[in-house]
């Protein structure tokens, strides 16, 4: 293979594996009702364990895993990720009860928690800096399908779970779990077997470059006016992105009498087609904008795209019909997936070239520490507590979507300005 088609391999493997990140993290909502009625708990508690025992593990754990990239064999460290939350995954089929499978979300957070930096990190060393625009717009076009494509391949597996269950005398969601948990324990020895850690290539500004813990944080205290405002509205963003996720497809089981399996395989629909528009669209705003030379507009983009996310969680509780969901659900995926492209561009962009993996790690700090770990309980406490009925988590999305809309527009309108700055000092 010539080295650009070993590059775009390596980048085909990592997607693979993005898609089975998002369909072991998101399978737990899927699976919430099934689960609340065998363990006797809370759609809160289940929030709990997409939030507390996944999010905030996994936030917390990409910091040191994303200093550890830095400086160690990336690709081994990956396959070990693979390997211990697929494994974690399938374990949490036999979970004998609620603290157990909780111990296993723990797991597959961690396991979890290196792909992000480090395929940003790997595609730094396997691409010239003018061509990396399209294979992380790519991967993380990937992983923002998969916030929806989770759903229609965990849909598929709890129908086909379904089936199976009776003679295998096991319940289909722990079936479930066992099924998507075996295609990682593939994928991470193909991983060690076939592809080779990539040299570390810096530019040539980075030959002499401090990349110290230290030198990371006076690089983020330089440029605090666009660092701070941006992670924040990161952070706060997430909330809304991570609670549409993780509840839609039980807001459409409950308001409109749905089948879980129907409900999950139509919100995956809906945000597939979404998102492959978003796929196509956002990476060619920014691929104008850099022909342009005018690399901040991809904040702004972010802007409207967030925007229009949080204005379509906000008219859900209007939505006379599972039609008018679905469509609102769209648009607003259609803009989160704005965030999820655009980013990990503007981070690449900005970042020291031996700094990419940890304040890549930042990115994937905020986002989950604030919106994976407290966006799904939150929503489901508000959804249980403020709120009752079939139509509850509905009524929680509109009163998310307007909080939202003018915090987030606002802190990503002050970081543009810092933003522009650093991207001054970078050429």
């Amino acid at each position: 293979m010539t080295s650009t088609t070993r590059a775009w391999y390596t980048v085909a493997l990592l997607c693979a594996m993005a898609v089975m990140s998002y369909l072991d993290r998101y399978i737990i909502a899927l699976l919430a009702d099934p689960i609340i009625a065998e363990f006797a708990i809370t759609t809160t508690d289940v929030g709990l364990l997409i939030g507390l025992g996944f999010g905030l593990v996994y936030a917390i754990a990409g910091v040191p895993l994303a200093h550890w990239l830095d400086q160690g064999q990336r690709v081994r460290i990956v396959a070990f990720g693979v390997a211990l939350w697929s494994l974690c995954t399938a374990s949490s089929g036999i979970a004998p009860d609620y603290p157990t499978l909780l111990a296993s979300r723990v797991g597959v957070a961690i396991g979890e928690a290196v792909l992000v930096p480090a395929t940003i990190s790997l595609i730094g060393d396997l691409f010239e800096p003018h061509r990396r625009t399209l294979p992380i717009a790519v991967f993380m076009g990937t992983a923002s399908l998969m916030g929806s494509g989770a759903f229609i391949i965990g849909g598929l597996a709890y129908q086909f779970a379904n089936v199976l269950a009776p003679d295998l005398e096991m319940e289909a969601w722990r079936l479930t779990m066992i099924m998507v948990g075996i295609p990682g324990l593939i994928l991470a020895p193909l991983l060690l077997l076939s592809v080779a850690e990539p040299a570390r290539t810096v530019a040539h500004q980075a030959e002499t470059e401090d990349s110290s813990i230290r030198a990371v944080a006076n690089h983020l205290s330089a440029h605090l006016r666009y660092y701070l405002p941006f992670f924040m509205a990161l952070g706060i963003s997430a909330i809304g992105t991570f609670s549409l996720i993780s509840w839609s497809s039980a807001m459409l089981s409950r308001s409109y009498n749905m089948p879980l399996a129907a409900a999950g395989s139509l919100y995956g629909t809906a945000g597939l087609l979404a998102g492959i528009l978003a796929a196509i669209f956002w990476p060619a705003a920014s691929a104008w904008a850099q022909r342009k030379h005018k690399a901040y507009l991809n904040m702004l983009f972010m802007a409207a795209g967030l925007g229009a996310a949080q204005l379509s969680m906000a008219l859900i509780p209007w939505a006379g019909s599972q039609a008018v969901a679905l469509g609102s659900i769209a648009v607003a995926i259609f803009g989160i997936a704005a965030s999820g492209t655009l980013a990990v561009i503007i981070l690449q962009s900005a970042a020291p070239p031996l700094m990419r993996a940890r304040i890549t790690s930042l990115y994937v700090l905020t986002g989950n520490l604030i919106g994976l770990t407290v966006g799904p309980p939150l929503s489901a406490w508000i959804s249980e507590n403020l709120y009752s009925g079939q139509d509850a988590m509905r009524s929680t999305f509109g009163l998310l979507g307007m909080v939202l809309l003018p915090t987030v527009f606002i802190l990503l309108l002050i970081a543009t300005s810092g933003y522009r700055k650093c991207l001054e000092e970078t050429v």
